[in-house]
């Protein structure tokens, strides 16, 4: 803290020099935690003012301040976290909540609300926030407050062992008085962090080098971790067997220190390595399963090594099974030919009664042209009546022309897709091929996070137009209707990624095994196009039944909380006029309840979608109108008025067809009269 007057001078010496001072009667700590997120402000003594995670230390510091508008005082506080970040973590997005009690009473003996400016920094990332002065005295004093404040983590949302966790902030004084800085529980910030791991307590079962392999039996189970560019090697004996399988099971991280998982090496004592394997992986949103298949291996000694990449940290587990073959896909075997998108997941209408719609075809169009000429040449006929012409023929034509002609014609216009518009195919497409370019090899992982987790692959404050052609729609308990999407009912997952993965010209290695930024790719595409389909099929709900099968979907997107776990993020952007709580609650129950993307590289890529929906999924979770519409005519009830014209048109032409045979059968009657008379 710096003061102007020199009779501060001895006190603001000490608040200026508050530093952190490690003192071993505290606890040990692993700092910022996924177990404990909070941080107090402590001061335990002079020149030891720290944030701790437990209240310690002073309840209060306290000074006087002869400042005024023109010697205005700056006072300056840091405190800096004690212990130091021994746990890897991940960083929130938002400050959860910040607390600052600090006082300032005036001369005058009211309180007086200073500004303040606060700096805190977390490991790279460096976020400020402004508090002003208040222009007159205050009745009560109140805390300096942040709630659900949005953090800026630009340089990585990873805080690593002994990344500096710092709060600084300053006080601008301009009035006499008295100030206090209220500690022990009043001064404090939460961050609700998400993920943590303590990487030593997680290698401490990892063997030492390359060199040293540990002596283990296959069949045993194996746990450890790759922290940073280590080598873990396990030396053992491999049986007579008929398959030989190792199974791997990494534990769930975020995707900013995911290690990669190529293959391990399986080395025989000759120092040859064995053959390449069929490889499964499995990514069922809480861990990844990858399964690796030998078959026939030349029995004896082998080492098996797992490699990894330096500021990476990735638990796991491993164990191998000799001679057997496992159930469900695991092996070419368990897969199926063909996986589909699981259309009906999200479906909460009445499946017993879908409506089908169709779009304006023509035919109505020219039965209302030929009827509209001939209401015009019988209207136009010179010996038509004045009434039914005017009163009937006219009306009816006019309806008609605008019903039954400009309404189609205009709904006509209206169906065809718009020079800005997409089709479903060609946002799958676009989808794909986002993902494909975020996991190539060199991609910032922010930028993997922020697109794998962007709904339907749009980010914020991009805008999402797009044509749907709908062949029915569903009635909801609520009035409005749920609409089906023909395309997704035959919609193969497995051959539209492979179909993205054949683009790509080095996706193979020579081996034949699929590289490890195509394997991320294929695992991130299966789960993120699944959950963009699920979201679409549940939101394309409309309030009135729709006159036409091609609808329209206009909406620009914003940033919303992303759901899924921190590896695979999902639906983290959100159409514009659906609020944030509305989205959180959609998500909340249309998330599935498992899905699981598993790989078979072997003879044929094979992929398995195994699809668990959510049960707690109905229509009060879907939000209203968000920017799905219907193709429509000129007019809302243009049938209606077309309907309306060609009856009048038919009533007028009806009472002239009567209208002249009566004439008709008078001139006959008179004919005949005036023939007798002559005769």
């Amino acid at each position: 803290m710096n003061g102007s007057r020199q009779r501060q001078r001895p006190f603001l010496l000490v608040m200026s020099l508050l530093l952190v001072m490690v003192h071993p009667a505290l606890p040990a700590s692993a700092g910022i935690t996924q177990e404990s997120g909070d941080l107090f402000l402590s001061c335990r003594a002079d020149n030891d003012c720290v944030l701790t995670p437990t209240p310690v230390g002073e309840e209060e510091v306290s000074g006087q301040t002869f400042a005024n508008l023109f010697q205005p005082e700056v006072l300056t506080f840091e405190f800096v976290m004690d212990p130091v970040q021994h746990h890897v973590a991940l960083l929130p997005e938002i400050l959860q909540e910040f607390q600052l009690d600090f006082k300032h009473q005036t001369e005058a003996g009211s309180p007086f609300r200073p500004a303040v400016e606060l700096r805190l920094i977390l490991g790279q990332n460096v976020n400020d926030w402004s508090f002003e002065a208040s222009t007159l005295p205050e009745i009560a004093s109140s805390n300096y407050v942040l709630e659900n404040e949005p953090l800026n983590l630009n340089e990585g949302r990873i805080l690593w062992e002994s990344d500096p966790v710092r709060l600084l902030f300053s006080v601008t004084l301009d009035r006499p008085g008295t100030w206090s800085l209220n500690m022990r529980g009043a001064s404090f910030l939460k961050l609700d962090v998400p993920w943590s791991i303590d990487g030593a307590l997680a290698d401490l079962d990892e063997p030492s080098s390359t060199t040293q392999p540990v002596e283990t039996v296959f069949e045993d189970i194996h746990r450890g971790a790759l922290v940073g560019a280590d080598h873990d090697c396990w030396a053992f004996e491999v049986e007579t067997h008929e398959v030989l399988r190792l199974m791997v099971e990494w534990e769930l991280v975020p995707i900013e220190i995911e290690q990669p998982h190529p293959v391990p090496d399986l080395v025989t004592a000759a120092g040859r390595l064995s053959p390449s394997p069929d490889v499964v992986v499995d990514d069922d949103g809480e861990s990844l399963k990858i399964t690796y298949r030998w078959r026939a291996l030349p029995t004896g000694d082998y080492t098996l090594c797992m490699h990894g990449s330096p500021d990476k940290i990735q638990s796991y587990s491993w164990s191998g099974v000799f001679g057997y073959e496992g159930l469900g896909p695991t092996d070419p075997s368990g897969f199926a030919s063909a996986s589909y998108y699981p259309q009906g997941a999200a479906f909460v209408g009445d499946l017993e009664r879908p409506e089908q719609l169709d779009d304006h075809g023509v035919g109505l169009l020219l039965v209302s042209v030929m009827m509209l000429l001939l209401f015009l040449v019988v209207a136009m006929r010179p010996t038509t009546a004045y009434g039914v012409r005017f009163g009937l023929f006219v009306p009816g034509v006019l309806m008609l022309l605008v019903g039954g002609v400009l309404h189609p014609l205009w709904a006509m216009a209206d169906e065809v897709q718009h020079q800005d518009e997409i089709t479903l195919d060609t946002l799958i497409e676009m989808r794909l091929q986002q993902l494909w370019d975020v996991s190539a090899e060199g991609v910032p992982e922010q930028t993997l996070y922020t697109h794998t987790g962007a709904t339907w692959g749009m980010l914020e404050g991009e805008r999402l137009k797009m044509k749907l052609d709908i062949e029915e729609a569903i009635p909801l308990d609520d009035g409005r209707w749920q609409l089906v999407v023909p395309e997704l009912e035959s919609l193969r997952l497995d051959q539209v990624i492979f179909g993205q993965v054949a683009k790509g010209e080095n996706q193979q290695t020579q081996q034949g095994m699929l590289e490890s930024q195509t394997v991320r790719f294929i695992l991130l595409a299966g789960r993120s196009l699944l959950l963009d389909l699920l979201i679409l099929e549940a939101m394309l709900v409309v309030d009135e039944k729709p006159e036409s099968s091609v609808i329209h979907i206009d909406t620009e997107m914003l940033a919303a909380p992303a759901t899924g776990s921190f590896a695979a993020p999902a639906w983290a952007t959100r159409p514009a006029s659906v609020s944030s709580d509305e989205w959180v609650r959609l998500q909340g129950s249309l998330f599935p309840e498992r899905i699981s993307i598993s790989l078979c590289d072997c003879d044929l890529d094979l992929l398995d979608v195994l699809f668990i929906a959510s049960d707690g999924f109905d229509s009060s979770d879907i939000p209203p109108s968000w920017g799905v519409e219907s193709a429509s005519g000129l007019l809302p009830y243009g049938s209606s008025l077309m309907l309306g014209g060609l009856a009048l048109g038919l009533a007028a032409t009806w009472m002239e067809v009567q209208r002249k045979a009566r004439a008709e059968q008078l001139a006959q009657a008179y004919g005949a009269q005036t023939d007798g008379q002559w005769t």
